[in-house]
């Protein structure tokens, strides 16, 4: 994402520069520098370091509020993570894990920290996406662009609410309605089974291809439905761990 002291390739303004404080031998975990881009007497850019020794820049608004952190987290002189506020109280944690300008990653923490949706891009373009529909630490759907066209045609969801994902719905010529509905280690059971497989709220999932009113029988079982499934193990992104 950017490259600076670490250094930065960020659209973000980094060029001005009145300085009003600098020390080269801080410790870390301090602040090194504070810098009034405009010079209209309020600072705008912070650098420091936290504890560990990650490289940081905070960008402040006129009132002093910080609106963006970028930070180099595996600490190689590139500035790999942006943190900055997202709607309705949420953090968006965006990771540009190979170095290369673009954001390879996109969390959506909620207020309260937890992890509710996480997007993986391909050369800027989402191709999937992961939600925590109901916010109980599980992903419950999850959305793939498996021939990477800029549509979703595959929906993989936890249809039982046990944890586990475990129906597969897929569009298979790209008309927009799904033709095949798979299962993940047998069909969903127990007694919190739908009859029919949950979707996420409209407004917190990415437009899809696969339309809810035309799921289609189970009888169209997909024959390797595991081959779409791009699991994400684990996840436990915090927001403290952006840095």
């Amino acid at each position: 994402m950017s490259d600076s002291t670490a250094t930065s390739n960020s659209s973000t303004p980094t060029t001005s520069t009145s300085t009003s404080t600098t020390d080269s031998s801080a410790p870390e975990g301090t602040t090194h520098s504070a810098v009034d881009i405009d010079r209209d007497g309020n600072v705008d850019v912070v650098h420091g370091t936290t504890a560990d020794g990650t490289a940081i820049n905070s960008y402040l608004d006129d009132t002093g509020n910080v609106v963006l952190v970028e930070a180099d987290t595996d600490h190689n002189g590139t500035y790999d993570t942006l943190v900055y506020g997202g709607p309705d109280g949420t953090t968006i944690v965006e990771s540009d894990s190979d170095d290369d300008g673009s954001a390879d990653v996109i969390a959506k923490l909620s207020a309260d920290g937890d992890v509710i949706q996480i997007d993986g891009l391909d050369h800027g373009q989402v191709v999937s996406s992961a939600i925590d529909v109901d916010g109980d630490g599980n992903f419950d759907v999850q959305l793939v662009d498996t021939d990477r066209d800029g549509g979703f045609d595959t929906t993989v969801v936890d249809a039982d609410n046990d944890g586990s994902p475990d129906t597969v719905i897929t569009d298979t010529d790209g008309d927009g309605q799904a033709d095949r509905i798979g299962y993940l280690g047998g069909e969903p059971h127990g007694e919190n089974a739908p009859s029919t497989a949950p979707s996420a709220p409209e407004s917190d999932v990415p437009e899809s291809d696969v339309a809810e009113s035309d799921v289609p029988e189970a009888d169209t079982a997909v024959t390797d439905p595991a081959a779409a499934y791009e699991p994400y193990a684990d996840t436990t992104l915090d927001a403290h761990d952006a840095f």
